[in-house]
């Protein structure tokens, strides 16, 4: 169509005559589109909201992987192993700048062979007064071993493994509060424990808790088979049987 014919004086003077309203198209008076100025269409639902910011949020540290990773090369530093007197560790845990309830818990572990303990009562005394907070040794048949075979143990070489001292904290609003009174703690406990006024010499070690966190873990159990099935438990004809097939 001729845009000149659109704007003639003519077409204009033709719809005035007509009137505006006749002008227009009639349309159907079903027809819910009819008097929109845009055309109807649906919004996102919130599950596709939720997956566009997912995504959204994996460019950005993509980006952030390529463009900036290089600068960090600069602050690299060499891995130096823990020394001898090195023997407590802290754990701390984040959300990569996120608000969590747990971002502010701290775990405090340390083997008790590597403790300034004086004498095996004290050992003795500080296994008592740490409770649950005290692991046993895990018996040698089932500790899990390292991928260079060597059984996992926090003991320092040449030590016999005593257990190992975990102590957490989360009551406080910072995570450097909760180490605090973690490290505070293990010092009392310490104190205490070297304090020769009373040893507690004759109360027994409690390892309910410690077996039942074997057995949670299912490490004490046993796969049993045909084969382990007792043979006095078998009749008669049975056991002669499984005697003369044992001696083919």
């Amino acid at each position: 169509m001729n845009p000149n014919f659109l704007l003639s004086v003519e077409n204009v003077l033709s719809v005035a005559s007509r009137g505006a309203r006749n002008a227009v198209k009639e349309k159907h008076p079903l027809d819910m589109t009819a008097n929109m100025t845009q055309p109807f269409e649906f919004g996102l639902t919130r599950p596709t909201i939720l997956k566009m910011e997912k995504q959204r949020q994996l460019l950005h540290y993509l980006r952030l992987e390529q463009m900036q990773f290089k600068d960090l090369v600069a602050f690299r530093k060499p891995f130096t192993p823990p020394s001898a007197r090195e023997v407590i560790q802290v754990r701390h845990q984040h959300y990569q700048g996120e608000d969590h309830p747990a971002a502010r818990k701290v775990v405090l572990t340390v083997p008790v062979a590597s403790l300034p303990l004086k004498t095996p009562a004290a050992v003795h005394k500080l296994q008592l007064l740490a409770g649950a907070r005290w692991e046993p040794p895990v018996p040698e048949a089932l500790r899990l071993k390292s991928f260079k075979g060597k059984e996992r143990s926090l003991a320092p070489e040449g030590k016999e493994d005593q257990g190992t001292l975990k102590i957490a904290c989360e009551l406080f609003p910072a995570s450097r509060m909760n180490e605090k009174w973690c490290s505070d703690t293990l010092d009392k406990l310490l104190a205490e424990a070297n304090n020769a006024k009373d040893t507690f010499a004759d109360v027994p070690l409690d390892l309910r808790q410690a077996r039942a966190k074997l057995l949670k873990s299912r490490k004490l159990r046993r796969n049993i088979s045909l084969a382990q099935f007792p043979k006095e438990w078998l009749p008669a004809q049975a056991q002669a049987k499984s005697r003369t097939s044992g001696k083919a």
